[in-house]
């Protein structure tokens, strides 16, 4: 069982103390909370509460949360520290950031604050596992040392002695988990350890030859090299990130490590480098940043057509009532319907991570829902929907979430497949469950796309359709099926058409 997380909570309103008590008890944290208000507070609750983690206001009566900080980071460097304000503002928050501040959240979105707490404890993680492997390293350095210094003192057993210290050395350096070797002052690698051959592929004397340069990624090795040069002219190490071959011919992230070895007179000996692998942190990364560019285009169209709707409603208010007054009403209504859409799926999206997407279950007959979805599509006239099968089928489910499933493989059939202009519904009993399937007549979908569809984030794209999306819609439509103990998937054939489907307990 995971240990009770302790939060420190800085702030001088009792309500917004509450709210963020109320809002962290949803998330379903396990935790312990003490509430301060004054600086006195705040630096004795940090020797004896000795949180987890600190939330704060920006600005109190006494201090803010910029000296809050620095008290902080005077004695408690690695606990992480988010900001939780309503009058922070973007430009002070990217401030307070670079200055080391972990995170903020905005008190009119507190529902981001638990991702936000899972991200900074994740972060938090990660730089103590980061100091371990320094605190490994020095302990390496210093037992290098012990070694050199008991070996001139026993100059007349040189031979059996150098023996010894290379036993040691490599059973070391065998025991850590990542790629390490060393080199002389000068740069060049006089030992790798057995992971090196196990990752590369490369025998000894093929890494004699070429070493890292054969396996660093082409578009790295000069600065990687460069960077290497320059910790080499240092007496402090560093570090630095490349991309490495695997013996599969992939290649990826490291991070690089040199820290340096010196005897007791303080100069240079040995270079004890290391390579850990951080592809996953890096796609982590690349996957947020990306999501982020997305959700805000998406976002941005539908509220710059609202806009504009809204500010030409603004010019003629005063005039009498004409055709384009509702039609702008019509555009203005369309934008907000999809601002809102998406939201829904961010919230969704966000519940069915957590684990906390709620299903209400009642008994009502499957196809009467299917027609209630279909209904405004079939009035416009424009697609024709076909629903055969058992029409009198019932299942125990969540009306709203069935619903929220077929009106998406529908959108979907009209979006990526528009030339299909009949879409069947079918619904059938097989063992001991009801199908449901949406089938069209569309290009259909490569089969090396059919593995991603319900992964979260996954775009599809296909010549005949210009549209993005979230990339939420089917992983949340995933999370529904499973939440009812049901399956989904989704079989498709090029240039003849596709079939979604999911099934339900009868």
């Amino acid at each position: 069982m995971a240990p009770e997380l302790k939060i420190l909570i800085l702030e001088d309103n009792e309500s917004d103390a509450d709210l963020l008590n109320r809002e962290l008890k949803k998330s379903g944290l396990s935790f312990t909370a003490e509430v301060v208000q004054t600086r006195i507070a705040f630096e004795h609750a940090l020797h004896s509460f000795n949180p987890d983690l600190i939330l704060s206001d920006y600005s109190l009566p006494s201090f803010d949360a910029v000296e809050a900080f620095r008290i902080k980071q005077d004695k408690h460097p690695h606990i992480p520290f988010i900001i939780v304000s309503g009058i922070i503002g973007e430009e002070n928050a990217v401030e307070l950031i670079k200055a080391g501040v972990t995170d903020y959240v905005s008190k009119n979105k507190l529902f981001t604050l638990s991702t936000k707490i899972d991200r900074a404890l994740n972060d938090a993680k990660i730089r103590k596992e980061k100091i371990l492997t320094d605190e490994k390293l020095k302990l390496l350095n210093q037992e290098l040392l012990d070694l050199n210094q008991e070996l001139e003192a026993r100059v007349v057993h040189r031979t059996k002695a150098l023996v010894e210290s290379e036993s040691r050395f490599r059973s070391m350096m065998e025991t850590i988990p990542q790629i390490a070797w060393t080199n002389t002052v000068g740069g060049k690698v006089v030992f790798y350890n057995q992971r090196w051959y196990n990752y590369t592929g490369l025998d000894n004397g093929q890494t004699q030859l070429g070493g890292f340069k054969t396996v660093v990624h082409p578009d790295d090795l000069k600065t990687g090299f460069k960077q290497f040069r320059s910790i080499l002219r240092t007496n402090d190490g560093g570090e630095f990130q490349i991309r490495v071959k695997r013996m599969d011919g992939l290649y990826m992230w490291h991070l690089i490590r040199l820290m340096p070895i010196t005897d007791q007179q303080g100069k240079m000996q040995l270079w004890v480098g290391t390579a850990t692998d951080i592809q996953e942190i890096k796609l982590l990364q690349q996957h947020k940043d990306d999501f982020i560019i997305i959700a805000s285009h998406e976002l941005k169209t539908p509220i710059t057509s609202l806009k504009a709707s809204l500010q030409f409603l603004d010019k003629i208010k005063d005039n009498p009532p004409s055709p384009t007054l509702s039609k702008l009403i019509g555009y203005a209504n369309k934008s907000l319907s999809k601002v809102d859409s998406l939201i829904e799926d961010l919230l969704n999206s966000s519940m069915a991570s957590q684990g906390q997407l709620h299903i209400n279950q009642q008994h009502f007959v499957l196809s009467e829902t299917i027609k209630e979805c279909c209904h405004d599509i079939q009035v416009e006239g424009v697609y024709t929907i076909k629903i055969e099968g058992d029409m009198q089928v019932k299942v125990h489910a969540d009306v709203v979430r069935i619903g929220q499933i077929v009106i998406n493989f529908i959108n979907n059939a009209i979006k990526y497949a528009p030339k299909s202009k009949e879409i069947i519904i079918s619904i059938e009993e097989v063992n001991d469950m009801v199908k449901v399937s949406v089938i069209d007549n569309g290009p259909g979908i490569s089969p090396e796309k059919l593995g991603y569809l319900f992964d979260r984030y996954y775009r599809a794209k296909n010549s005949e359709s210009h549209y993005t999306g979230l990339g939420l819609g089917l992983y949340i439509c995933a999370e529904i099926i499973n939440k009812h103990n049901g399956q989904i998937g989704v079989e498709s054939e090029l240039d003849k058409g596709s079939s979604f489907w999911f099934t339900l307990p009868l």
